[in-house]
């Protein structure tokens, strides 16, 4: 995955969260478990969309593969934006390309690769056409 930092208009999601004391290491910048946690920021405002979460029908998302390229340090306090994107909704899974953004630009990006635990025992589920629908409006930027 390692490439130049994505720009802004990769992304057409976006989410806003505090960059907090706690966020940092003894180095006083932001911690990559912190950075890590704010991607899962973005993605559970994408999956908590109320276009998108009835559509799970019960199903948990649940991050199967999780790669960060850290760009640059990043420094409390502050706010990031979290860019996302769905690049790819496959039969049971859906890749997720995100970017976390300071007011200098890029910091970090991700990629993810998430399935839908079904409620009715601990496998995936199959994305049904509908959730395929709402989930491939996400991939595009604004």
């Amino acid at each position: 995955m390692r490439g130049p930092a994505p720009a802004r208009s990769a992304f057409g999601r976006w989410c806003r969260e505090k960059l907090r004391n706690a966020d940092t290491d003894q180095f006083g910048h932001v911690n990559n478990a912190a950075m890590a946690s704010l991607f899962e920021a973005g993605r559970m405002d994408l999956f908590g969309d109320p276009a998108i979460a009835p559509q799970l029908g019960g199903a948990h998302p649940a991050v199967v593969r999780l790669a960060l390229d850290f760009h640059r340090e990043l420094f409390y306090p502050g706010e990031v934006a979290v860019g996302t994107r769905v690049a790819r909704v496959g039969t049971r899974s859906v890749d997720i390309v995100q970017g976390l953004f300071d007011a200098q630009g890029c910091v970090a990006s991700a990629e993810a690769v998430c399935v839908f635990l079904d409620p009715a025992g601990p496998r995936a589920a199959a994305i049904s056409g509908e959730l395929r629908q709402r989930l491939m409006a996400q991939g595009e930027p604004t």
